[in-house]
Order: C-alpha cells, then sequence, then structure tokens
C-alpha cells in the first residue's frame, strides 16, 4: 500500500534505542503497588489492547513495573508478535520488554504500531537467541536500525490506525451482543 502524500526522503533510519527507552525497574508481586499482573499468556497477538490479566499474589519472582502508556512488548517468542500498551498501572512479566517512547524521534502513539508492523516483527524474529525459548536481548534490540516517518507523518498514521482498531473493537462488541441476543432468544423459543 502507497503511502500517498509522505515525503519517505525526510524519513530518518536510527537505532532502536533512539526511538525506544527499555524501562527494567523490578518489583517483587508481594510489594507490588498494584494489583494487576500482566503474564505473556495476557496478551493476544496482533492486539494493542489488554483485556485479560492476573493478580500479582498469584506469581512469585520478580517483575516489571509498568506505568500507564508504557508498551509491554514480548520479548520470548517475538514470532507470537504479543505488543500490547498498558491502560494502567501494573507488573508484568519478566519475559517481557517495558518500553517508552523517545520523543525527539518517535512519538507515543506511534510506536507500538510501528512495533507491530512486519519490519520490526520480522528484525524481532530473527534476532532472537536460542532454540527451545527464543529470546530478544535489549542491547541487541537496541543496535537494530530502522527506517521512520517524520512526526508528521507518524501522527497521521497513528490516528489512522487508531481509528481502524477503535472500529474493529466496536465490531468485537457488536458482534458478542449479538451472540448473546441469538443465545437469549434460542433459550426462549427451543427452551
Amino acid at each position: 500500500m502507497e503511502l500517498k502524500g509522505f515525503d519517505k526522503t525526510r524519513w530518518k533510519k536510527i537505532c532502536f534505542k533512539e526511538m525506544a527507552e527499555n524501562i527494567s525497574e523490578r518489583v517483587d508481586p508481594k510489594d507490588a503497588e498494584f494489583d494487576i499482573y500482566i503474564g505473556l499468556e495476557h496478551l493476544d497477538p496482533e492486539s494493542l489492547k489488554i483485556i485479560r490479566y492476573g493478580k500479582p499474589q498469584e506469581v512469585i519472582g520478580t517483575k516489571l513495573k509498568v506505568k500507564k502508556g508504557d508498551i509491554i512488548f514480548g520479548k520470548r517468542r517475538a514470532y507470537q508478535r504479543k505488543v500490547a500498551v498498558a491502560d494502567f498501572d501494573c507488573i508484568c512479566s519478566a519475559h517481557a520488554m517495558v518500553l517508552r517512547a523517545k520523543p525527539d524521534y518517535v512519538i507515543a502513539e506511534f510506536l507500538p504500531y510501528f512495533m507491530q508492523s512486519d519490519m520490526f516483527m520480522n528484525c524481532a524474529v530473527q534476532i532472537s537467541e536460542g532454540s527451545l525459548s527464543p529470546t530478544i536481548k535489549w542491547k541487541t534490540l537496541a543496535s537494530q536500525k530502522f527506517i521512520i516517518p517524520t512526526k508528521t507523518e507518524q501522527k497521521l498514521i497513528a490516528d489512522t490506525l487508531y481509528q481502524i482498531e477503535d472500529t474493529i473493537e466496536q465490531t468485537r462488541h457488536h458482534q458478542a451482543t449479538l451472540r448473546n441476543f441469538k443465545k437469549g432468544l434460542l433459550a426462549e423459543w427451543v427452551g
């Protein structure tokens, strides 16, 4: 799909560490000030929304602290394409990276969409290490170079993709409502 009106000559090639900061503040679940735990099992491939979660009391071992707006990226088994934006403060699995956009080059709304792109995900899979449970190291990811649009174009891209995501979410809601309506009618009519 061609981006009409975008000036690709103004796009920059930068290292991922210039786009995102790796937040690695660790916390013991029993000392967590938050009531929500996000494991990789709570992240849905291809969806930036977090709709399921667990409780910190249900897990052991140190976890990562997440602030509202941070990106949770599944660094283990990157081929599963797990990237989500936290709508709340929480803790998450240490098998994830907690990332925050660096405003010098990237607007916060654009970064998670960029990370969902085939360009980013193919790179993430390629740099993963290990055979049984391939994992990405921050140092390796940080040095990867990507071409990114201008901030004005990032804003346009993010706004457009957000509208599409919103439409998808509304469609899911309508489908669930119709399924429940159908189920109710079947119960009433057929018993």
